[in-house]
């Protein structure tokens, strides 16, 4: 899996180096809206191997649209959660008879999730995120084993405020879904999905 940390940290030295100002965040908090359609997702196992006889997994693309809620504990500790909608192409790579066709075909995954994430802010415009999942399957079907579970997120940032409340920020992060699945038993085999991406923002604080 391609990462996309280097291009964030470039976007973020960018960023600061143009930046003249920035205002201090609503005690108050904000609601973000976000955007992610720059990354890699993939599908891994614990052995590292599909099982004998069966189909082969990986991810091709992916978009996330979400809505947060961001809360303020103190100047350097701020509380993030909401709401996320992603869509997933999963490329299937068949193993048949030869008789039969083995041409690779996209599937769609669909996912809700909700995030419960923690901001620790640092030199005024970066910060570091991290926390838990919450996610299940949006669709009826999927390509590879349910996703609804407990997974988890890690990622870095940096953020910018404006005048009249407005600000935006990027955050690079990765996550792994479904780590404690809700409905089947853990296991070697069990496919998850994997996701690095890049996610831009605009906030709006109160």
């Amino acid at each position: 899996m391609k990462s996309v940390l280097s291009l964030t940290i470039v976007i973020m030295v960018l960023s600061c180096a143009s930046l003249v100002a920035q205002q201090q965040e609503s005690a108050n908090g904000s609601i973000a809206i976000s955007f992610t359609a720059l990354g890699d997702n993939d599908v891994i196992n614990w052995a590292g191997a599909d099982l004998v006889g069966a189909a082969g997994y990986s991810g091709k693309s992916f978009y996330t649209i979400g809505l947060s809620y961001i809360h303020p504990l103190n100047r350097w500790l701020s509380l993030e959660s909401g709401v996320e909608f992603s869509e997933h192409t999963i490329t299937v790579h068949p193993n048949l008879p030869p008789q039969m066709t083995n041409d690779p075909y996209d599937k769609e995954l669909s996912l809700i999730t909700i995030p419960i994430t923690a901001r620790i802010n640092f030199l005024n415009y970066f910060f570091v995120n991290g926390g838990l999942l919450i996610g299940t399957n949006a669709g009826t079907s999927s390509p590879i084993d349910s996703q609804s579970g407990i997974g988890a997120m890690l990622g870095v940032g940096a953020k910018y405020s404006m005048t009249g409340g407005l600000g935006a920020f990027v955050n690079g992060y990765v996550k792994m879904h479904s780590l404690i699945p809700f409905m089947a038993e853990s296991n070697e085999y069990r496919q998850r999905l994997l996701e690095s991406g890049l996610r831009i923002g605009l906030t709006y604080s109160f």
